[in-house]
This record gives structure tokens, sequence and C-alpha cells, in this order.
């Protein structure tokens, strides 16, 4: 009998044991939960007397990532979408990587709007379930009226001037266009159309396959729309940069080094292609450090100021714990085991 009670608390320990294990690795998993936006600024109702909108946001169970925009989607890692009287991308301001940043007021009109701001994977696809209103009263003391449509302004193109086909540059690349028939600006991404004007959308090793001289189809023409939770989501992989300047730099630095092609595309406010238009592209080679500065006697070259680090979401550990919640689990299964134990051993014995 004194055996049989043995091989009992042997079998017990043992499933106890197993017990806390698989506990331990699925708990942790559960705990981190769903990825959440939440907008601290501005608040529900809000008057907004400043021109251009501060923003400030928290966001959990999520990476903001700012180096991996463009590459393929990885679970709980992304950026911010932030939208204008409407759930699409044709009211799209941009897309951002940390928790505050400003929304521009160009071409907004006083009154009420609803801002739209959801969590998006790395290659643009929105989550609608983390989407997020908040009405705002916009009645700014300096506005900024759209310009003037420009009349007859001719089909865009765009000229990639710096750097040159072939060059070696990186991880962070500056780039110089020179465009024609079209003015960048980028306070107008997300508003009405105005003719002669827009901004650029800037990919990297985007699929060119479908690309047709004649319709001059560009890589988020070919994007397509999922239906969910009422908004377009749009999938681009490969846009890095939704620019509204002539010279922006973007640090590539997880892309890798070697080979990698750069398209430089003009869009309207909209981020639709202009009929007509023309995009350029470079071929690079990106090495994985910039090279060391070498003595010369030319002018130095303007220092390009990195790329911010990305924001990390605060996150549930998905491993491991503390004392209080694991090493607890354990004493007290520990105790259990051993007064079962001494239990089935006094039976044992005294049946014996």
């Amino acid at each position: 009998m004194f055996k049989q009670a043995m091989a009992r608390l042997v079998l017990l320990s043992v499933g106890t044991i197993a017990f806390i294990v698989a506990l331990g690795l699925t708990v942790p998993a559960y705990a981190q939960g769903a990825p959440t936006l939440k907008i601290v600024s501005p608040k529900p109702g809000e008057t907004i007397t400043s021109t251009d909108i501060p923003v400030t946001v928290e966001v959990s169970n999520f990476t903001l990532s700012a180096l991996k925009v463009g590459l393929p989607d990885q679970a709980g890692e992304g950026h911010i979408h932030v939208m204008i009287d409407g759930a699409h991308m044709g009211v799209l301001f941009n897309f951002y990587t940390s928790t505050t940043f400003t929304l521009p007021g160009d071409a907004i009109k006083p009154g009420p709007h609803a801002l739209i701001f959801d969590l998006a994977s790395n290659t643009h696809v929105d989550m609608p379930e983390t989407a997020v209103q908040v009405d705002i009263n916009y009645q700014p003391a300096t506005s900024k009226s759209a310009p003037q449509a420009v009349a007859n302004p001719g089909a865009p193109a765009v000229e990639i001037v710096s750097p040159t086909d072939g060059a070696t540059v990186g991880p962070i690349v500056t780039l110089q266009v020179k465009p024609t028939n079209f003015v960048p600006r980028e306070g107008l991404e997300g508003k009405a159309n105005i003719s002669g004007y827009g901004h650029y959308h800037v990919f990297v090793d985007a699929d060119l396959s479908m690309m047709m001289p004649a319709d001059n189809k560009t890589p988020e023409a070919n994007a397509t729309p999922e239906a969910g939770g009422g908004m377009a989501m749009m999938s681009m992989a490969g846009m890095v940069l939704m620019p509204g300047a002539n010279e922006f730099s973007v640090d590539l630095s997880a892309w890798g080094p070697g080979k990698h092609t750069i398209v430089v595309e003009p869009v309207q406010n909209d981020h639709t292609p202009i009929e007509g238009g023309k995009h350029a592209q470079v071929t690079i080679n990106l090495q994985s450090s910039a090279p060391a500065a070498q003595a010369t006697t030319a002018p130095a070259e303007p220092t390009v100021a990195p790329t911010a680090e990305p924001t990390k979401a605060p996150v549930l550990p998905t491993t491991g714990g503390d004392f209080t919640n694991n090493s607890l689990l354990l004493l007290l299964s520990g105790a259990l085991i051993l007064g079962l134990g001494l239990v089935l051993v006094v039976q044992a014995r005294r049946r014996a």
C-alpha cells in the first residue's frame, strides 16, 4: 500500500507541474490583448483655435514602427492613419509613427469636423476595429485657404535629381526631385483636389509588373480595397513616404543592404494618380551604415537629421512574469502537492 501511495504522489506531482507549465505559457499570451488606440487630444467637442491641429494619442499592444513602413506586415506592428470627415484613403492626412504629431489645417473650413484615427499595418491596411472618431469645432484664429487652381497645367512629371541611378547611399537616403507642371504641398493631403497641386508617393521595391506606359499605372492603382467595418482598407506594400516637398529623406535601415528600386510618383490631394502623370525611378545600392567622412576642400554636405526611432507602445510581457504572479503560483502548487502527499502516506501507513 505504501508503494501505491508513493506512485499516486508521483503521478499527482507530474500532473500538477504540467498544469503549471501550460498555465504559464497560455496566460501571458492572452494578457497582451488586442491593439487599441486612445485619443488624448483633441478632446471630443473641443474648439480648435490654432491653424494646425496638435494630436496626442496612446497606443497599447501595438508597436509604432517608422523603419518598417512599407515592409511586409507583422502582427502588432505598423503606424497610425488619420482621416477627416470620412473613413477612406481620399481624405487621409498622412500616416504617423509617433504618439504626438500635428495635422495641417490647410484648406479646412471653419466649423464642425470629424477626425477619424485608426491603426494600420506596415503595408497600410487599416484596422477598423481600432478606429476612433473625435468631433471637433475648428475655429482657427488664422486660417490657411486653399490655393487657386492652375488652369491647364499640363501633364505632371517628376525627375529624380539625386541620388543618381546606381549610386551607393544610405542607410538614410535623401532624395531631391524636380517636378514639371506640378506643385507639391503636404498640407493639402486628404483635401479636395486642386488642379496643378498634389504630393508624392514614394515606393521601395514595389511590384511594377502591372505598370503600363499607356496609362502609367502605379502601385496603388493595383491595390485592392477590402470591405470591413465601413472603412476602405488599401494594401500598399512598399510605400514608405507621402511627402509634399521636393527634397525628403527616408531611413531604409530595415530594408537591408544591396540593390533597391525607388519610385517617386506625383498624385492628387486625394492620393489618386493624375491622368497622364509620369513617375520616376532610380536603382540604388544601399549600404548598411553611412560612409566614413573624408577630408575635402569642397563645402560639406548638409547634415540629414536621422529618422526618429520608432515609438514602442507599452506591451505586456509575452513570456515569464513577476514574482507576485508566477512564483506565488509555484509556491502554492508545491504546498498543495506536499500536503496531498502527506495525506496519502499517512493513509497508507494506517492501512498497513
